[in-house]
């Protein structure tokens, strides 16, 4: 006769797993032996991939590894689970602070204060994030309200115009074993109104682990620390083998869109991929015919009058909160904040914007690699401002609006793409090609694409692989396995032409009208 505990529920074998995975991988953790729980961690959540508790102390694993992008996506799931946990919000919020996602960060760090107005930690934490943006105004308040008037002393400083330098996030503690060092990050200048003070000690960003392994809680009294759901985890493709340093972007507030006026951009899930429309100047001036060229004496009474000319020949447009807009034969890139762009075609800048060359990301840190080659870098632009373009090579611009999911773009078709969205740079070895140079994008914003032709999809099913001449591969989207195949060979074996298959489910994305 088995006798059971009233109240609890009988165990499989798998569960009495995953309890033990967590416990250990929690048990290492809280010893600082980060490299040793993260396979108990993975393993835990691997079994159960829904599992809160799991999620919350892998998240933490790998922030403290410095593996930014994993944890970002661990505490976006448990954030948009629980909505109203201020602390998920202020771990999520640390973890884009962390990797200089400034505006991401003070969104996470306002929800937690608006949900919880007395957690001085979201105060604090929101105080640096304004603070690195340069709102020392704003940033002074929050550090009044967290109780650190030491900082909210530097902030009136700062506004009163002494030089201080901006306080930067703290480095991420060292795992237990020695690792090789990696390469110095960049730190990216903004020139502010004015600079502030380094953050002292007390005041360095430090992840919210004494709320965060058991912030929680054992939500359901079974003791695992949350619901069990069921879902099978989403699977990556690993594109690089890359040294991951350190650093990130920081996201800008999207404007304001009119609907009436502004096409909305179409999500890429769906690939119903749309050109912005085009606009053409609000005046065009004819040329004089060759067959009837004016009289010298008569030109100043045929020709237009500048102040009449210029205005007609205006480059603006309406923008309307859109960050790409495209006309006959030209586009523009509005700065607002930040965007990362390539600078190809520059005709023209209004406003104040500065430019830094940006480096490749892998695993959510910057690497020593540029992000791009020669005068095709991609750079980060600041400031507020609107760039100017005309495209190359007859080369066709496309805008797209991720909506929040991710695809793989080749690294040449990838012209800017708004803050919010978040990239990861790899690569597809091969062995009779070149390596395919690849952008990994995710996250919520409009993405500008520059292709050699029309964009067009194939889908990909499990049973049926899709394989795309490499000439004429824009990317992929969905869960799809990249190789590099040769398409023709010649009698000796020699690789004629080359290829990527794509197997899994998803869509390739091809360009049509490549020579």
């Amino acid at each position: 006769m088995t006798t059971r505990v009233k109240g609890r529920a009988e165990t499989s074998p798998a569960d009495d797993e995953f309890l033990q995975q967590l416990q250990r991988g929690g048990e290492l953790l809280a010893a600082n032996k980060v490299i040793e729980s993260k396979e108990f961690l993975e393993r835990a959540h691997q079994l159960q991939p829904r599992n809160e508790k799991a999620q919350n102390l892998l998240g933490l694993c790998y922030f403290k590894l410095g593996l930014f992008d994993r944890a970002a996506e661990l505490y976006e799931m448990l954030v948009r689970d629980n909505p109203v946990d201020p602390t998920l919000r202020v771990n999520l919020g640390l973890v884009y602070l962390k990797t200089n996602a400034l505006q991401r960060a003070v969104r996470e760090f306002e929800t937690a204060t608006d949900l919880s107005p007395e957690h001085q930690k979201a105060q604090n934490y929101l105080g640096l994030a304004l603070a690195q943006m340069g709102e020392y105004g704003r940033a002074r308040e929050h550090f009044l309200l967290a109780g650190s008037d030491q900082m909210a002393d530097k902030m009136s400083r700062a506004i009163a115009g002494e030089n201080y330098s901006r306080p930067t996030p703290a480095p991420v503690p060292p795992p237990a074993r020695p690792e090789p060092p990696a390469p110095p990050a960049r730190e990216v200048a903004r020139p502010p109104p004015a600079a502030v003070a380094t953050a002292p000690k007390e005041e360095e960003i430090r992840f919210a682990e004494d709320e965060g392994p058991s912030a929680l809680g054992d939500r359901d009294g079974d003791g695992d620390g949350g619901p069990v759901l069921t879902a099978a985890p989403e699977e990556t493709v690993d594109l690089a083998e890359e040294p991951p340093p350190a650093a990130a972007p920081s996201p800008r507030e999207e404007a304001p869109r009119d609907a009436a006026t502004v096409p909305t951009p179409v999500p890429l899930t769906k690939l119903q991929l749309t050109k912005v429309a085009a606009r053409s100047p609000e005046a065009a001036v004819a040329a004089p015919s060759p067959k009837a060229a004016p009289r010298p004496e008569a030109v100043s009474s045929t020709a237009p009058l500048l102040s009449e000319l210029a205005p007609s020949l205006s480059l603006d447009d309406e923008r309307g909160g859109r960050p790409f807009v495209l006309g006959e034969g030209r586009f523009s890139v509005a700065v607002e904040g930040e965007i990362l762009t390539r600078l190809d075609g520059v005709v023209a800048l209004q406003g104040q914007v500065t430019f830094q060359p940006e480096m490749k990301r892998f695993r959510g840190r910057a690497t020593d690699k540029p992000f791009g080659d020669g005068p095709s870098r991609m750079v980060r632009a600041r400031g507020r401002g609107v760039l100017h373009l005309e495209p190359a090579d007859k080369r066709i611009f496309l805008a797209v609006d991720l909506g929040e999911d991710s695809a793989y773009f080749r690294d040449e078709n990838v012209f800017a793409f708004e803050e919010p969205v978040m990239f990861e740079n790899g690569r597809v070895p091969s062995d009779i090609a070149p390596d395919l140079d690849l952008v990994h994008l995710r996250g919520q914003g409009q993405v500008l694409l520059s292709l050699p032709g029309p964009l067009r999809s194939v889908l990909v099913r499990q049973d049926a692989p899709v394989t795309v001449p490499l000439t004429h591969l824009v990317g992929w989207q969905g869960n799809l396995t990249p190789r590099v195949v040769p398409l023709l060979k010649s009698p000796s074996g020699e690789s004629l032409r080359t290829a990527v298959e794509l197997g899994g489910e998803g869509f390739a994305l091809i360009a049509l009208g490549v020579r």
